[in-house]
């Protein structure tokens, strides 16, 4: 692929909505059009009214030649106007659109994707690098359109007066198309880097206000601020030399524009002596020459817009073109009401090249609970998360009901498998919002009435405002066993086929833990459940108990079938009998 096509296919991202706000562009390319010849008529009358002055012509020709240039002058600022009125809120449009297909994109990245890609580096896009598109595709298109328009309408009016004097304009112009390639380059450059090194802080001052309790815990507050300062210091000092490097590009632009005015005061003063232009002809001159100076100089702001703007892109691009690793495929077409029936046939599972799941063959029947027990990273999470296809399973692997996992629908699949889990996420919201987060559409009484299996709401009883307190953010408010309670709520409300409890009762205390699972099975009777725990008490009452051991499954069987065969279950069944021993002492 060359080069030019390479580019092309970056600025895709953007051309799809120049072309659905079309309407936009070509209004605001009859505003730019209309406001240039407007206003670059304006010399050529100047010119018109020395020569009456001249040719001491009658003072009502001289008021109408200064009556059009004011009518002229009117006209120009609101076609201006429109100019901004359309492309500029075009590129408000354009940031909009882009940014909700950004964040639609995050939204369906797999959890890989995130454990490889720092919060704050995305967040940095979704704003810096969003504002730097914009500013090119709104700004930046206005001002080179303007820039293109003025400088071809001058350079004919030009001509027109003296094409000699023209060629002697630009003379010191011819070495603006190099600078302006060199300087470009390195400007592109270097806002890359800018804008990397501001990912950089945007990640560590998340980290750090999101950790802040183990930040104080650990009394790393001196050295906390001193690295962000750091970081602080090395992007100011990145900005500085995009600034420098700014600053010279502008002066420069200046520097060859004021060469080319010198020249034609020189050579176009000759020639007015030598009678070969008349004075307002020279006056014209130098009213489009004055005209062009701004888009020259303007050439160096435009070029900076780009080319940051670029960078930005780029950026935007490499998570736009990231592929979703779980996606529904052209076979994914089974949305039915789920059943509950689970099957893992000779199910190898790896994660960055290790194996985490070898050889699991498991059958869980319709409205079975099931306990899965095991060391910790012994696999148990990840067999969860395979069935609500949070990672991808190769064909022939993972069945439910008897139909393979990726011939199911990503979004039905997941309406029907409900997860509550040991470190619960919950929004900066209240209560309500974040056990409706389960169902929308649930009702106050069903919310009410999830809260309480999940033995919450006499909790929330105790709140100043009930179900409408602000939890805060990740649920700082609450206690552990709260943040837990609530999501199992926020799991169970909309009645999942399969209900999954990963350790979601483990910040819960034992009579609490008994009163929860108790309910659950009385309200989600006949739907399949699978418990996960390092608590034994949590599962002996499962249908079938399977023991994880180093991604494979070692035991199965029911609490008093594994306690006969004495294996690894039993052990660990002892060992807890003997702390709860030690701790009533």
């Amino acid at each position: 692929m060359s080069r030019n096509q390479k580019e092309q296919k970056q600025f895709d991202t953007v051309i799809k909505y120049f072309k659905k706000y079309k309407r936009y562009l070509v209004l605001g390319g009859i505003a730019v059009t209309c406001s240039n010849v407007l206003v670059l008529i304006m010399p050529y009358l100047s010119k018109l009214v020395f020569e009456a002055l001249e040719n001491n012509e009658p003072s009502s020709v001289i008021l109408n030649y200064v009556l059009l240039s004011i009518g002229a002058a009117t006209f120009s600022g609101v076609f201006r106007f429109g100019m901004r009125r359309t492309i500029i809120w075009m590129s408000r449009y354009i940031e909009y659109d882009l940014r909700c297909e950004v964040f639609e994109h995050l939204e369906n990245m797999p959890p890989s994707f995130y454990h490889e890609t720092r919060t704050g580096d995305l967040m940095a896009r979704m704003t810096n690098d969003l504002e730097a598109v914009r500013q090119m595709v709104g700004p930046g298109v206005m001002y080179i359109s303007d820039t293109i328009l003025k400088l071809t309408i001058s350079f004919a009016f030009m001509i027109y007066l003296s094409p000699t004097l023209t060629l002697y304009a630009l003379i010191p112009l011819l070495i603006l198309p190099l600078a302006v390639y060199k300087i470009g380059n390195m400007v592109h450059s270097r806002s890359l880097k800018v804008q990397e090194k501001f990912s950089e802080l945007t990640s560590n001052a998340q980290e750090n206000l999101a950790g802040i309790r183990v930040v104080k815990a650990y009394r790393q507050e001196e050295n906390e601020v001193a690295y962000f300062g750091t970081l602080s210091k090395m992007y100011i000092k990145l900005n500085m030399s995009l600034a420098k490097l700014q600053g010279v590009f502008v002066p420069t632009m200046r520097m060859f524009a004021s060469l080319s005015y010198l020249t034609v005061f020189y050579f176009g003063g000759l020639l007015v002596i030598s009678g070969e232009l008349t004075l307002g002809d020279i006056i014209a001159f130098f009213g489009y020459l004055s005209m062009i100076i701004w888009p020259v100089v303007a050439i160096g702001w435009v070029t900076s817009l780009y080319q940051r703007g670029k960078a930005s892109l780029a950026r935007i691009n490499k998570i736009l073109h990231s592929k979703s690793s779980v996606a529904d495929t052209e076979t994914a077409t089974y949305e039915k009401k789920m059943l509950g029936k689970i099957e893992f046939r000779n199910l190898t599972f790896a994660y960055n090249g290790s194996k985490v799941l070898k050889d699991i063959n498991l059958t869980i029947q319709p409205g079975q609970t099931v306990g899965l027990v095991g060391k910790t990273g012994s696999g148990k999470t990840t067999i969860v998360a395979l069935l609500a296809r949070l990672f991808e399973v190769s064909s022939g692997q993972l069945f439910i009901d008897d139909v393979d996992i990726n011939n199911w629908k990503l979004k039905p699949l997941r309406q029907q498998v409900g997860f509550a889990t040991q470190e619960p996420f919950l929004f900066s919201a209240t209560v309500r919002e974040n056990i409706r987060f389960g169902q929308a559409e649930a009702s106050d009484v069903e919310i009410q009435q999830a809260a309480d299996i999940a033995a919450l709401k006499k909790d929330i009883d105790t709140f100043q405002d009930g179900f409408d307190t602000i939890v805060g953010e990740r649920g700082i408010t609450l206690s552990g066993g709260q943040k837990q309670r609530t999501a199992i709520a926020r799991a169970i409300i909309s009645k999942p086929s399969i209900l999954i409890l990963d350790d979601a009762t483990s910040a819960v205390d034992t009579e609490t833990e008994h009163q929860i699972n108790d309910k659950i099975r009385t309200v989600l009777e006949g739907r399949t459940s699978i418990i996960i725990s390092h608590r034994v008490s949590s599962v002996k009452d499962a249908d079938l108990i399977i023991y994880l051991e180093d991604g494979a499954i070692v035991e199965e069987g029911s609490h008093e079938s594994l306690l006969k065969q004495n294996g690894y279950y039993a052990e660990l069944y002892k060992s807890q009998l003997l702390e709860e021993e030690l701790e009533q002492l």
